[in-house]
């Protein structure tokens, strides 16, 4: 059984005052493991109207530290940022400038 902590959670919204969630995820030692993005729904039922959070993607964040198997594939030229909080809310930043509705 895995343990998965919220470690922390933004709030980004566009021109429009439309807000996505993020929450960045992390495992029992509180190292990053992936974000997940919510979008706000308004919903109506019998004549009351409410707003609910739906999961709207997972922001995987494999790709900001190298791979640790197998024989080194590329030369780079910039080190690769590492899953850091500060990291993964830059990738939130950058799912949050491709998502429209």
């Amino acid at each position: 059984m895995a343990i998965h902590n919220v470690l922390k959670t933004i709030y980004i919204n566009n021109d429009h005052d439309e807000f996505l969630r993020y929450e960045i995820v992390g495992d029992e030692n509180d190292d990053v493991s992936y974000a997940m993005a919510f979008v706000e729904v308004k919903v109506e039922h019998e004549g009351f109207s409410f707003s609910v959070w739906s999961k709207l993607d997972n922001i995987t964040l494999d790709h900001l530290s190298p791979k640790r198997t197998g024989f080194q594939t590329e030369v780079r030229t910039a080190p690769y940022p590492g899953k850091t909080i500060s990291s993964a809310i830059d990738e939130c930043k950058k799912h949050r400038a491709r998502w429209s509705r």
